[in-house]
């Protein structure tokens, strides 16, 4: 993950004092909010977690306040070009990459620039969904997660330490999401993965469900059943409980077939706490 947590701390100092929080979601979220658990020693809903998987994406997510604000998504982009991202042609204006070297390994690190539930801000914005962007002269997009919902609610915020490109050691601060969001959107995209048969992203989407629920912590875990419930009327969190319904209820469930097909699965897995999670947090009915 070196090449990442670089690429990272370079954007997270180039934006330094400009107030612009970033929240990273993705696999390399799940592995930065592991790293701040196990070093501050809190404890986790369970104690048999996979290792963490590896990824070249950065998954970036921008509050909807500083996306509506051309200026300050200006400023995004920019500290992206200045940095030397190319434009990934397949996405234009939604991901960018380049090359990060770290102890002579070279590494490609791609961003993801991605953004929540749009709410009242949808009509302050440019909208041809799922691209969205500032109103005004701006070749910088967002990939709207529409499922990601209280993504920018309680989120953890966790020192990053690590190297920049430059060499220079530095510390920012980023945000990872809670667990319940991270369960919406992984859910979805579980369910999108395996509805394309492309089974290979599904089995990543499910070790990365039973990590989200492996680390959850007493507080998260009360969190999001007080999401579940209360947000119960909500589209996306009534999709989600069919999701759960269809694919994690039970242990021949494929998503837990998917989990098992995974490489990086272990037979001492706990999974029927995992299972019985997914249930209480989206319960039938």
């Amino acid at each position: 993950m070196n090449q990442l947590i670089t690429g990272l701390l370079d954007l997270l100092r180039e934006l330094h004092g400009r107030n612009i929080p970033i929240t990273v979601g993705g696999g390399f979220g799940l592995y930065l909010k592991r790293r701040h658990l196990e070093a501050t020693g809190q404890r986790m809903l369970l104690d048999r977690l996979p290792e963490p998987r590896s990824t070249n994406d950065l998954d970036l997510f921008l509050r909807t306040e500083i996306l509506v604000d051309l200026e300050r998504t200006r400023q995004v982009a920019n500290a992206i070009d200045r940095l030397e991202y190319k434009v990934v042609d397949e996405a234009k204006y939604l991901q960018w990459e380049r090359p990060i070297v770290v102890a002579g390994v070279t590494q490609t690190v791609k961003i993801d620039i991605l953004v929540g539930p749009l709410g009242d801000e949808r009509k302050n914005l440019h909208v041809s969904m799922p691209r969205v962007r500032p109103k005004g002269d701006i070749k910088f997009h967002a990939h709207a997660v529409e499922e990601a919902v209280q993504i920018e609610d309680a989120a953890w915020e966790i020192p990053v330490t690590g190297n920049r490109s430059t060499g220079e050691s530095c510390t920012e601060n980023v945000f990872v999401p809670q667990a319940f969001p991270y369960l919406m959107m992984k859910l979805h995209a579980f369910r999108d993965r395996e509805a394309r048969k492309e089974p290979i992203k599904a089995q990543q989407h499910a070790l990365d469900l039973y990590a989200i629920v492996g680390m959850m912590t007493e507080e998260e875990y009360n969190q999001a059943k007080h999401w579940g419930a209360s947000l119960a009327e909500n589209e996306h969190v009534r999709e989600a409980r069919k999701i759960v319904h269809d694919h994690f209820a039970s242990p021949t469930a494929v998503g837990i077939l998917r989990l098992r097909e995974h490489p990086l699965f272990r037979n001492d897995f706990q999974l029927d706490g995992f299972i019985s999670v997914h249930k209480e947090i989206f319960p039938d009915g």
